[in-house]
């Protein structure tokens, strides 16, 4: 197994679907991937988000996640920095889970992100073009990646230079295989 880092920057997306809306997250990594401080996250209605929406903002998301890992070039992480950037990262979750809570009539937050579908998107940027798309299976409030016997069919790739409309379509692609939470 290669150590993290080891192949250079890695960049961090989520892409969720509800019966309601679709949200793309920016996510930094921190030793594990978390919400992130100065990454491009939104959402829109189900119904307008077009595989040109979805492949835009996904590649917005990539682009602006950072990856504190290379940044910081500290093995292991240093836990002032970590604390540092969860104090940051933890209100802006919250704040916009909450004005998807509000703008779809959720209860709470948490059922706003939870009745979804989840695609896990990761780039090895300096390695290459491709970007990793992994479906995702609901687990009760959460989601995980499915074992590696499980796997087959549920990863796709696609060039991170690929047009907002086929980058949007292996997008959906893995969303369609995804188990989740709301089924």
């Amino acid at each position: 197994m290669i150590a993290p880092g080891a192949n250079g920057i890695t960049r961090y997306a989520h892409l969720i679907r509800t019966r309601k809306y679709v949200a793309v997250t920016s996510m930094d990594n921190r030793g594990g991937s978390f919400f992130s401080v100065t990454g491009w996250s939104t959402f829109i209605d189900r119904k307008d988000a077009t595989p040109e929406w979805i492949g835009e903002n996904l590649r917005k998301a990539l682009e602006t996640s950072r990856d504190f890992v290379m940044e910081w070039n500290e093995d292991p992480l240093p836990r002032d920095k970590m604390a540092a950037e969860s104090k940051k990262s933890g209100p802006l979750f919250h704040e916009f889970w909450e004005k998807v809570r509000e703008k779809y009539g959720f209860k709470e937050a948490r059922d706003a992100r939870c009745k979804s579908a989840l695609v896990f998107i990761d780039w090895e940027c300096e390695q290459t073009d491709q970007v990793r798309f992994a479906a995702s299976k609901g687990r009760g409030t959460s989601h995980s990646a499915w074992y590696t016997n499980e796997n087959e069919g549920k990863v796709f790739h696609a060039s991170f230079n690929a047009s907002n409309q086929e980058f949007g379509e292996v997008a959906l692609r893995a969303l369609d295989v995804c188990r989740p939470n709301y089924l």
